[in-house]
């Protein structure tokens, strides 16, 4: 019998073909994603990154930089303009609460330490190249990354005061002895579980263009979250949130690495705002695996206990 198609009948696209609105822009080359914003007088930026792990910067030379063709401008935290952390009480997310630029402080390899800006990407990768960075470099703080027989210490965990955590103290619940419930039982499972560090890598690279009119900043991104992430930029670029409008037409893949802005765009937005024209920032493929976050190692242990049947 033929499925009944009256308008008060509920449509189900479970077993039949469904059109994808945006299929056509895709297969054909005409969705625009955030990288294919191109606007007149614009200009590129990229970012140059530390080469050491942990540490601090003791100087940065940028002459030879600054001489480089068709350079515009290289920006350290000397001359970049001021960033705000973002607090908690903003209620938005971020991953990297901490501004890029914000101090001397080396946290992880590949932190973004500068910032080139020229005519063309060639000329300011050309350029960011010769930015020289001389760091005291320490070593860095490996003590979390734990052997399967070793169980963390309080001074192991996370000491990220921004952090979420939950005092036991304050949960308010019942239990049982599991421990003796364990060792009682006649059919054991105790295993752990291990997950190594995993890095978004999606398909479309992070990116940001920045225009700015004076007053408003216009940011074609490259988001999960819009609202979000207006929200942070806001409170990173000390402006009120009705100054700032975000655009993403075209998603390629994100995984959740894409929920909050990462240290790209700030910057763009900082250089767009100083030389008032549209600033393009593309993170390389190489930089994606550094400056965009990813999952940590995991470690879980599972204890199963069970009568025979």
């Amino acid at each position: 019998m033929a499925p009944d198609t009256s308008p008060s009948t509920p449509q189900s696209a479970v077993g039949r073909s469904t059109v994808r609105v945006e299929g056509p822009l895709k297969v054909s080359g005409a969705a625009r994603y955030t990288s294919d914003f191109n606007f007149p007088d614009m200009l590129y930026a990229v970012p140059v990154g530390a080469t050491i792990a942990s540490g601090t910067v003791t100087a940065i030379d940028t002459s030879a930089a600054e001489a480089m063709p068709g350079v515009r401008k290289v920006y350290t935290r000397h001359n970049i303009g001021r960033f705000y952390r973002v607090p908690p009480s903003a209620k938005v997310m971020v991953d990297e609460r901490r501004p890029p630029f914000e101090d001397d402080t080396i946290r992880y390899y590949g932190q973004y330490v500068a910032l080139v800006v020229a005519d063309t990407f060639e000329q300011a990768t050309a350029a960011g190249r010769k930015v020289k960075i001389s760091y005291n470099a320490t070593e860095p703080n490996v003590s979390t990354l734990l052997t399967p027989d070793e169980t963390p210490s309080p001074d192991t965990r996370n000491a990220d005061p921004n952090s979420w955590h939950i005092d036991p103290s304050d949960v308010q619940a019942e239990r049982g002895d599991s421990d003796a419930a364990f060792d009682s039982a006649p059919v054991k499972i105790d295993h752990t579980y291990n997950t190594p560090i995993e890095t978004h890598s999606s398909i479309e690279l992070h990116a940001s263009v920045a225009t700015f009119d004076g007053t408003h900043f216009t940011l074609y991104e490259t988001t999960q979250a819009v609202s979000n992430f207006r929200g942070v930029m806001a409170q990173m670029l000390g402006v009120p949130t009705e100054n700032v409008r975000v655009v993403t037409k075209f998603l390629g893949t994100g995984f959740g690495g894409k929920l909050w802005p990462w240290p790209q765009s700030p910057l763009a937005a900082a250089a767009a705002r100083d030389l008032r024209k549209p600033i393009k920032l593309v993170v390389t493929r190489k930089m994606d695996f550094e400056s965009t976050g990813h999952r940590p190692h995991t470690r879980q242990r599972l204890r199963l206990g069970a009568t025979g049947d």
